[in-house]
């Protein structure tokens, strides 16, 4: 992009092409540009906030499963129900992450104190 930039040197307009009035090749990344383009282009300030919003809700599923693991560790436990109950992909999903977890708290890759679920 070749900018157009104010006295104050913040850029004012853009261009794809370069000129007398568009003198300056900015690459993608340069601080400036992007400060301009999310306040004056509104698709991306747009894309910007569906981001972050996908962001949240991956992270938000990934604290639900972890959630459901527990409970159906502890509905099992207490003999609500019985693991061989659960549909065998559910079983296989369970079992798989219940193994990943133990290997990682062998290897001491989880923070025991940040996990305080009841899944061992």
């Amino acid at each position: 992009m070749y900018v157009k930039r104010a006295s104050d040197n913040e850029i004012v307009a853009l261009s794809t092409e370069q000129s007398a009035e568009y003198p300056e090749f900015v690459s993608n990344n340069d601080p400036g540009l992007l400060r301009f383009m999310q306040k004056n282009i509104p698709a991306y300030e747009l894309a910007n906030i569906e981001l972050s919003h996908s962001k949240k809700l991956q992270h938000s599923d990934a604290e639900l499963a972890r959630v459901l693991e527990d409970l159906v560790e502890l509905l099992t436990a207490n003999g609500t129900i019985k693991f061989t109950e659960l549909p065998m992909a559910a079983q296989v999903k369970l079992l798989n992450r219940k193994t990943l977890r133990h290997d990682m708290k062998t290897l001491d890759l989880l923070d025991e104190e940040a996990d305080d679920s009841i899944m061992p």
